[in-house]
């Protein structure tokens, strides 16, 4: 580009020179041949050879200022530049900064090897021919040493042609070994699988991963609906067992307060003997007696209740 801008420069500077050389010369030839004509036309001449002197020196300014700046590429940081001598790449890499390159011949092409981000979603089948779509998200590197042969067979268009499609082919790989269930209580092992895969297919090409994460995975509308009946049936059973255990615990509790009382009853029965019975009737007669007034009842009483008294002896 700048050998081009330079020709034109000439091109044009030479043209308007041209057409004022002639304006000047019709000048000269329509004055008389007089004394006073001679000193003009010698004065023009000289004019002249002074407008081309200055035409001549200032298009060799520009030539120099046009070299020199096709002589020196700037490379910024985190990029690295690959050199071009006549299209083909050399291996020679160049670091950032300045450097010096052959005008016109060479070319120093840019390679980014910045942290780059991109992000792809798969439309993909799980073991069990579940559809799920997975949305990934990977940040990589260019190797800066193999930066050249990265140009040479690819080109800068590297995402496109490389990254991208080496990206659907592990999600898609990686999806097939995993049931839709497993893809959800296995989340980072899944993660880790398609990473892997994903290196393996590129790293050979001059790529280094740095970050990688799914961000999405979403089943289809039926799947979905599928797992909410599953979740709510499960839920239900859940409860339902709850309940049972509850259930159980609680006639459990009620055996054995049941068995406690019928040990109670047991022992105190156990206890009950003839010598408590006589103590027994002999504290009820004395309750008896405590609260009688000394009368006699004045109605006949049984031979049981005088006996019990002593009234028959």
């Amino acid at each position: 580009m700048p050998f081009i801008i330079l020709i034109v420069l000439v091109v044009v500077t030479y043209k308007v020179y041209e057409m004022k050389i002639k304006n000047q010369k019709k000048v000269i030839d329509i004055t008389d041949d007089t004394s006073e004509n001679k000193k003009s036309r010698r004065n023009i001449n000289m004019k002249i050879k002074l407008d081309k002197k200055k035409t001549i020196i200032l298009l060799i300014v520009v030539f120099v200022l046009i070299v020199l700046f096709a002589s020196i590429k700037t490379v910024p940081t985190g990029s690295v530049g690959v050199k071009t001598r006549f299209g083909a790449v050399q291996k020679t890499m160049i670091n950032e900064g300045i450097n010096f390159k052959a005008p016109f011949i060479e070319q120093i092409v840019l390679v980014n090897c910045k942290t780059q981000k991109i992000d792809t979603t798969s439309e993909s089948s799980t073991r069990d021919m579940q559809t799920v779509n997975v949305t990934i998200a990977v940040n990589y590197n260019v190797n800066k040493d193999t930066a050249n042969l990265l140009y040479q067979e690819v080109g800068l268009n590297y995402e496109d042609v490389i990254i991208e499609p080496a990206m659907l082919e592990s999600i898609k790989s990686s999806m097939a070994q995993y049931t839709a269930e497993e893809l959800i209580t296995k989340r980072s092992e899944v993660s880790d699988k398609i990473k892997e895969t994903l290196i393996s297919k590129i790293s050979e090409r001059g790529f280094t991963i740095t970050g990688f994460n799914i961000t999405n995975v979403e089943f289809s509308s039926t799947y979905n609906q599928a797992i909410e009946q599953k979740a709510v049936a499960q839920q239900q059973v859940e409860t339902a067992k709850a309940n049972l255990e509850k259930q159980q615990i609680d006639n459990q509790k009620k055996i054995s307060q049941a068995e406690a009382e019928a040990e109670v009853m047991r022992l105190q029965n156990s206890q009950i003997t003839d010598k408590t019975l006589e103590l027994k009737e002999l504290e009820n007669q004395k309750a008896f007696i405590e609260k009688w007034n000394g009368i006699l009842p004045t109605t006949m009483l049984s031979d049981a209740v005088t006996a019990m008294f002593g009234l028959n002896k």
